[in-house]
């Protein structure tokens, strides 16, 4: 059973392939998606994170999931020493002047970095109360995957081509985990160094795999902001996988990442900035060592 709903500005799509879960159940999470947005969204300005940011509500006061991701936000914030900031995010060109963020407003915030991977793995735990055991979510390319499509066969998830829009840069299948990507490529610079406040450069596709979507989310947008330095961060987390392509058109990946691609590339065409393409394969990616993987290939 699938489903596409356009929420929250974003495609979602479900997929169901238990036999035993209704109609009613994808009904659910899509309301609970809606929910999120009325909560969360600054681009509404009667949503629980415009009023705060406005100052008509005080954080104590509002709902306890607007409390427990606000916290979390501040937690990523020292994990990432500032590169995932929500109140910075608040404040950058084409966010502070949206209905919902208070005008730059000092503490206002700007949530949806860590929300939308929070709201997409809640649609998940709406049908796992239903039954769903075998499933994929995917909100705009932050995606939970669980369970089989079918007896014979296992879920794959295709990493978007930075470079080519009818391209993949991986195929992964990555068993029950979160998956999410950061990059320019298909927003525009929507994410900015907030030390700096400036598009960060250096990384033009960061994905990262996990057993948590809204962890995941919003550490591959700490490691875009981190351009450069972002790859060789992620390798020192111990509860993510990465991929990271820079400008230069290098490929840089965990060993836990690698062991889930099924695909094997040989160059990146399409690259348009003057570096020479780059093969995909593992003998010339550029490997981000940890000690072991954070997860298990599912092949």
């Amino acid at each position: 059973m699938l489903r596409v709903e356009q929420v929250m500005g974003l495609p979602v799509a479900i997929d169901v392939r238990d036999p035993g879960v209704s109609a009613a159940a994808i009904d659910a999470a899509f309301l609970w998606l809606r929910r999120v947005d009325l909560l969360f969204s600054t681009y509404r300005d009667d949503s629980e994170i415009a009023r705060i940011n406005r100052g008509e509500l005080r954080e104590p006061d509002a709902q306890p999931d607007v409390r427990a991701v606000l916290a979390a936000c501040r937690a990523l914030r020292d994990r990432t020493g500032g590169a995932f900031d929500a109140e910075a995010a608040a404040r950058m060109p084409g966010a502070r002047d949206r209905a919902g963020c208070g005008g730059g407003r000092p503490g206002a915030v700007e949530p949806a970095g860590y929300v939308k991977g929070w709201a997409v793995e809640g649609a998940w735990d709406v049908l796992t109360a239903a039954g769903a055991r075998n499933s994929i979510v995917d909100g705009g390319g932050d995606v939970v995957v669980r369970g089989r499509p079918g007896p014979d066969g296992a879920w794959r998830v295709g990493i978007q081509h930075p470079f080519l829009d009818d391209r993949v840069a991986a195929v992964l299948e990555p068993g029950d985990s979160c998956i999410a990507t950061s990059g320019a490529y298909r927003r525009g610079h929507h994410i900015v160094d907030p030390l700096t406040g400036e598009p960060p450069s250096g990384a033009v596709s960061v994905t990262c795999i996990g057993r948590d979507l809204a962890t995941a989310d919003a550490l591959a947008t700490a490691g875009y902001a981190m351009g450069h330095d972002g790859a060789e961060w992620l390798a020192r987390q111990p509860d993510v996988e990465a991929m990271v392509i820079d400008d230069r058109g290098l490929v840089h990946m965990t060993p836990g990442f690698d062991a889930m691609r099924v695909d094997v590339p040989r160059d990146v065409p399409g690259f348009s900035h003057g570096a020479p393409s780059s093969p995909f394969d593992p003998d010339s990616t550029n490997p981000i060592e940890r000690s072991r993987p954070c997860l298990q290939a599912s092949r």
